[in-house]
């Protein structure tokens, strides 16, 4: 997807639109541009931060993280209770399924005016979030929100749109400000998307996901092997498809050694001790073969502190499956219950090649990633999370992250860690996320 870097509307490829005159089009941007900087009324969530939707969101994610189930570890913990994952500030106040809130918020109106010209699909971009403080159950939070930016009309890979930044403060019922969250959208106009949704055909499969690679990995039960050697093959000639990719060798848990390609990592990533899960690989022509991929992390049962962490340390990959179900875990686990997370149908009347991963979903993967690395007190204090290509059933989404910096803030050990995801088409994200650790 061509989008606007963070902070930047203008960075897009522009397009004028040939629908109407040119003076038409001004016209309608400053009519859009009119709502910049108007605060909606507070919207109230419907219903206060609770435990059965954390442990929801939990089982969605992946998340074993006791900060968020365990009351007894909690209590005694630098928390002193239960707290809510941090990426799920911007959740409780989605109006859900029947779209529940008062009509007439600035999110409302623009989205009013852009449906006049046809941009009735959207696609989240950015997903920024500064976090004052934990949520905690019984919090309930409202959503106060104003448009921050309205993007003059471009031409992105999804088709003709406008790039809308909407900005919210999260405050409890006192008032308190809890956290900040910048959410960058994309409304396009689906008819002006250039090619087909699908990659062979109109047609529609609905017992396969439409966007299933030739060879797709489906985990079996064979344990976890170990990386004794490895190699990266080269070729002068096609399949250019299959390029790069690793043959390692494997000792498995009985001891047994297996020779065979190692798929979702980058090859630099790849290394001797590395722990592999076993897998079966389905051929072009049906055969089921022995594959590996990188096992994913354990969980730190302890906190990683401020001391101890140095720029350059690099987190395991972690390789997470995609399907129609999990996908829709995410979704409603998080309250978007935008029709293109969850029905193929609309997905493809909107444009895209299937179902597709909610922004919420992949900055709760993060959240998890970062955790189960640094461990179950780290607190994370800001993601900036940028969406490039999409997310589908049938293929896997890798994430890997660096630590970039630390530094001391007012009394907080703070350590910024940049995180990228990516899947067979390329990086799925980007993210720029900074964890408050022990200092000792």
């Amino acid at each position: 997807m061509a989008v606007a870097p963070p902070g930047d509307l203008a960075a897009a490829n522009p397009a004028v639109s040939p629908a109407a005159p040119a003076e038409d089009s001004l016209a309608y941007l400053e009519r859009l541009r009119s709502v910049i900087g108007k605060r909606g009324e507070p919207r109230r969530a419907k219903d206060p931060v609770s435990e059965p939707i954390i442990r929801i969101w939990c089982d969605a994610v992946g998340d074993d993280n006791p900060a968020y189930q365990d009351p007894a570890w909690a209590q005694q913990s630098r928390f002193g209770g239960i707290t809510a994952p941090a990426t799920t500030l911007n959740m409780w106040t989605l109006p859900g399924n029947r779209r529940a809130h008062r009509y007439g918020e600035p999110l409302d109106i623009v989205t009013e005016i852009l449906a006049e010209r046809g941009f009735t699909s959207v696609a989240a971009v950015n997903n920024n979030h500064e976090y004052i403080r934990p949520l905690r159950p019984g919090d309930h939070l409202s959503q106060i929100q104003h448009i921050g930016a309205v993007s003059e009309e471009k031409q992105t890979a999804l088709g003709q749109g406008h790039f809308i930044d909407l900005v919210s403060e999260y405050v409890t019922e006192t008032g308190e400000l809890v956290g900040r969250v910048l959410l960058r959208m994309l409304r396009w106009n689906p008819s002006t998307r250039q090619g087909t949704p699908t990659d062979d055909s109109s047609a529609v499969d609905r017992l396969q996901p439409i966007s299933r690679p030739r060879a797709q990995a489906i985990p079996t039960r064979s344990g976890i092997g170990t990386v004794r050697s490895f190699l990266q093959p080269v070729y002068a000639v096609e399949p250019t498809e299959e390029r790069p990719f690793v043959v390692a060798d494997v000792e498995l848990a009985d001891g047994t050694t297996v020779v065979s390609d190692l798929l979702n990592v980058e090859p630099q990533a790849v290394h001797v001790g590395m722990r592999v899960d076993v897998l079966t690989r389905e051929t072009r022509t049906g055969e089921l073969l022995p594959v590996f991929q990188p096992a994913r992390p354990a969980r730190r049962v302890d906190t990683i502190t401020f001391a101890d962490v140095e720029p350059g340390m690099v987190l395991a990959p972690w390789p997470v499956p995609l399907t129609q179900l999990s996908i829709a875990a995410l979704a409603t686990a998080t309250f978007d219950f935008n029709d293109v997370h969850l029905d193929r149908d609309a997905a493809l009347r909107r444009g895209a090649r299937d179902v597709y991963m909610n922004i919420l979903g992949s900055t709760g993967l993060v959240n998890c990633f970062l955790t189960d690395w640094a461990g179950p007190e780290a607190v994370l204090k800001a993601i900036q999370v940028r969406l490039q290509k999409q997310n589908f059933p049938g293929d896997t989404l890798t994430l890997v992250g660096t630590v970039s910096d630390k530094r001391l803030q007012d009394g907080a050990g703070l350590v910024d860690v940049a995180v990228r995801g990516y899947n067979s088409m390329g990086d799925h994200l980007v993210a720029r996320c900074t964890l408050d650790l022990p200092l000792t």
